[in-house]
């Protein structure tokens, strides 16, 4: 099946493979970043993780590559873009994408090889997955204990509880079959999985005929096809993989569960720590129509202040935000759609479940304003037309999962046919889409109500659960098993230790690698009152972007730690003139959102003197470029940062949106910590986005009086929002070279339209670093000391601890180099951090040691 798919400037193959059964889609499309994605449906029936762990072991070495972790090993040897492999809760996927055609082909093979000959050894089971291992491996009277790779893993992800709660919402609304399972893995669960049940699950789901591949960008499709066919193809016959997911049996009667997780020491509110949802089973994915009317339905119930349901619940102040997994979620057999909130107290669960049923009432009687479908209308037609350069990529990730279950990837690309379907209903139908809410929610009887609420003891229950599992595995084990257990750990180890012959492995040469750099066409500029502007006309698909740098190196420094909070809220407030609803719905008409960030960048040949800016930027169609501007400039003039109950609203989000990240991205918030007091930039990047911005927020969304916090957002935008000759803006525009002149036109008239309001006199900016470090304010939970190694010859460290209710650990070091971006060590120190993680830290932290998961 062959049809061109304008709306992404490209053309879809589709093929079916004869003697397997398998399917290929080829995207072919003048893109150098090339993509290859292999999916296989994985479908586990346990929670042990046996799909996860078959992902891990799948890339330790294979047929023709027997070298451990060559997905790894091929990072030193490749120029990709992307490499990794993941799994989801009904599927596998193997995807990498390269602007490199000899890489491609390298990496290709290693893929098809890894994926369809893995050699599936028991000291890579041990490594991956799980196994019992002396704490001292060459010490057999140190405490035999729980190591691998995944268990490690999926401690630390389900000390999420954003991510235990999606793992257990998606579990008990579909519970028949294998979504009613853990597919990463519960820690409780992983150790009942064997060697055995490894290599028979691979033997059942690693097949071509459970396999779908996906190829994109502007190499030849006929030269895929060979090098799959000579690898893979021609080496298996059908068979029936028994993959196939089967609907689940619907409800005569709604589900009530309720769950616990730890504490939240980070949360603003300890006393409302509940979360509470709906969720509903909707339609089979394999409907496209249904698939994109649920999503707008979606949409348009749930994202943005005009929507009902941030009306009523996000409003409501009862919560602080949307619970885990709101909204619509198609990447299983069956959508399903999920609504609730999460900080509320105990008591007020019953008060959010009617508030719920009331607004899906409302939406089914009302429907929904024409302006306000429009606007979602447009942003379809914003999203298909804006291409990042991963677009290929996400393509590949959005259609994979859906595709599984009988999906038409072809028709699902034909956003411009379906949009008009769609129209169509709308016009023949004034009552569609209330019928559509009748349908799904109101009448809908297999719904989900999950609570969870957290429990002092929950990390103290996980552990003796743990140990009690440890010691009646132990129990079991007579001493011809515990001297098993110690000759596996030092066999292990020793292979681990051994020096491999990578050769096997295909590699990149300096033949290989044009010498000739790209030119993007960059022109650096003046325009209004001498503003710097750099202009870039490419191929942008009719979309036009703009960009801001907006220096604020002289803004009081107790001012600066509130930037995080000015630019999130800056937005979202609304202004004199149009109140921040009305204000939402324009944007969503013309543009793809208006955002702010906070950055601070240590000077190029300077790592001791940082340039704190305010950075914008927004993206619309060519035809909306004035209104886009509009926006900008109303934003300029008129934002309203008075309005209390609104910013409180932000407020409440920002904190627990900060907090509920601790536990997924505890390195980083581990590295900002390490690095704070060694550069100006690492102290303000600590700041802006540690945990002392964690604790800032917390603090005020805790309190009830925010007038302080108004005058400090006032201030921070009374010296922002004007242009003056010491903090002078940067602008940066990329359109098509035909729009290029209107968008600059469109530019210069929004600099026209921003008034040069005077700032009240701010204390001047102290750049040196004593100041730095005399205004740095540590945690009040922290606990410091300064110790004096011998072996690092005297030098001073600075060790930090931050205690956190987590069941996992996080730990960094930080060293300075002070080797600026033009510094001629500065290539090196990269390149040696590469090789540090690559050559020595993964292999030691992540096999060798057996009890984290990775570090680098």
């Amino acid at each position: 099946q062959v049809e061109d798919v304008p709306e992404f400037s490209m053309t879809a193959v589709l093929l079916h493979h004869n003697v397997t059964g398998s399917e290929h889609l080829h995207l072919a499309r003048d893109d150098k970043n090339n993509v290859f994605n292999v999916s296989l449906r994985t479908t586990p029936m346990n929670s042990t993780g046996v799909a996860h762990v078959l992902e891990h072991v799948a890339l330790c070495g294979s047929d023709r590559f027997p070298v451990r972790d060559p997905f790894f090993k091929m990072l030193d040897r490749s120029m990709s873009t992307f490499m990794n492999a993941m799994t989801g809760s009904d599927y596998t996927m193997y995807p990498f994408s390269t602007q490199n055609q000899t890489d491609f082909r390298n990496l290709m093979s290693v893929y098809l090889d890894s994926v369809f000959f893995p050699r599936i050894k028991k000291l890579d089971f041990l490594q991956e997955g799980w196994r019992l291992e002396h704490e001292k491996k060459d010490d057999k009277f140190s405490p035999i204990v729980f190591k691998g790779v995944v268990f490690n893993e999926m401690k630390g992800v389900m000390a999420d509880p954003s991510y235990l709660y999606g793992t257990t919402l998606l579990s008990k609304l579909l519970p028949d079959h294998t979504y009613g399972v853990c597919s990463g893995g519960d820690p409780a669960h992983i150790p009942n999985l064997t060697w055995e049940d490894l290599k028979q699950f691979h033997a059942s789901h690693y097949h071509p005929s459970n396999a779908r591949f996906i190829t994109y960008g502007d190499m030849k499709l006929d030269e895929h096809l060979g090098i799959i066919n000579d690898k893979v193809m021609k080496k298996f016959t059908i068979i029936d993989p028994g993959t196939a997911v089967p609907l689940q049996p619907k409800w005569d009667q709604p589900r009530s569960h309720t769950m616990h997780c730890a504490p939240n020491e980070m949360a603003a509110n300890p006393d409302k720590q509940t979360t509470y949802s709906k969720s509903y089973l909707l339609h089979e994915v394999s409907d496209i129509f249904e698939t994109f009317s649920a999503s707008v339905i979606s949409t348009l119930l749930i994202d943005g202040p005009t929507s009902p349901f941030y009306r009523n619940l996000i409003e409501s102040g009862i919560g602080s935000d949307y619970s885990p997994m709101t909204g619509y979620h198609n990447y299983q057999k069956e959508a399903t759609f999920s609504v609730g909130l999460q900080g509320i107290s105990d008591g007020d669960v019953t008060k959010v479940d009617q508030l719920i049923q009331d607004t899906f009432m409302e939406a089914a009687k009302n429907g929904f304003s024409k302006e306000r479908i429009e606007a979602i209308l447009h942003r379809v037609e914003l999203q298909y037309k804006h291409q990042s350069s991963r677009f290929g990529l996400g393509l590949t990730f959005s259609l994979m999962p859906v595709w599984q279950h009988g999906t038409d990837p072809v028709d699902s690309l034909k956003m411009e046919e379906i949009v008009n379907k769609f129209r169509q209903k709308l016009d023949s139908d004034d009552k569609f889409l209330q019928k559509k809410c009748e349908e799904y929610f109101v009448n809908n009887k297999h719904h989900l109500n999950l609570t969870m609420t957290p429990d002092p003891g929950y990390k103290v229950s996980l552990e003796k659960s743990e140990e009690e599992q440890l010691q009646s595995m132990l129990g079991k084990l007579s001493e011809k098993d515990k001297s098993q257990v110690y000759e596996e750990g030092l066999e292990l180890s020793n292979v681990q230790q051994q020096e491999e012959d990578i050769s096997c492995l295909p590699t990149l040469h300096v033949d290989d690698i044009p010498r000739k750099q790209q030119n993007y066409g960059l022109i650096v500029q003046r325009i209004k009152n001498d503003l710097p502007l750099i202009t870039c006309g490419q191929p942008t698909n009719g979309v036009s972007y703009f960009n801001a740098v907006l220096p604020v190196n002289g803004l009081n420094e107790d001012l600066k730690m509130f930037l995080p909070l000015f630019c999130d809220v800056f937005t979202q407030m609304g202004t004199h003139l149009t109140d921040y609803a009305s204000f939402s719905q324009r944007e969503d008409l013309f543009t793809g959102g208006l955002s702010a960030s906070v950055t601070s960048s240590c000077c190029h040949n300077d790592p001791m003197t940082s340039e704190t800016s305010v950075r914008l930027s927004s993206h619309c169609l060519e035809r909306n470029l004035e209104q886009m501007f509009q926006l900008w400039a109303e934003l300029f003039n008129e934002v309203n940062l008075n309005d209390a109950t609104r910013l409180q609203t932000l407020i409440r989000q920002r904190a627990q949106n900060l907090a509920n990240g601790v536990a997924f991205s505890g390195h980083m918030f581990a590295m900002a910590s390490a690095a704070m007091n060694l550069a100006p930039s690492a102290g303000y990047s600590e700041k802006f986005g540690g945990l002392t911005q964690v604790n800032l927020m917390k603090k005020v969304a805790d309190s009830n009086d925010i007038d302080d916090v108004i005058m400090k957002l006032n201030q921070i935008a009374s010296y922002m929002l004007r242009i003056n000759k010491r903090d002078v803006p940067r602008f940066a525009l990329h359109a098509t070279p035909s729009a290029l002149s209107s968008t600059m036109t469109s530019l210069e008239k929004f600099v026209d339209n921003i008034k040069t309001a005077r700032c009240k006199l701010l204390t001047p900016f102290m750049t040196s670093q004593m100041n730095l470090l005399r205004n740095t304010k540590q945690l009040t939970a922290s606990k410091m000391k300064l110790i004096s190694d011998p072996e690092l010859n005297g030098i001073i460290l600075k060790m930090t601890l931050h205690q956190l209710p987590l069941p996992v650990n996080f730990a960094s070091m930080c060293i300075p180099t002070y080797a600026p971006y033009s510094h001629t060590d500065n290539p090196t120190l990269r390149i040696l951090g590469r090789l540090m993680t690559t050559k020595f830290l993964h292999k030691h932290i992540r096999y060798r040691n057996g009890r984290a998961y990775g570090g680098g």
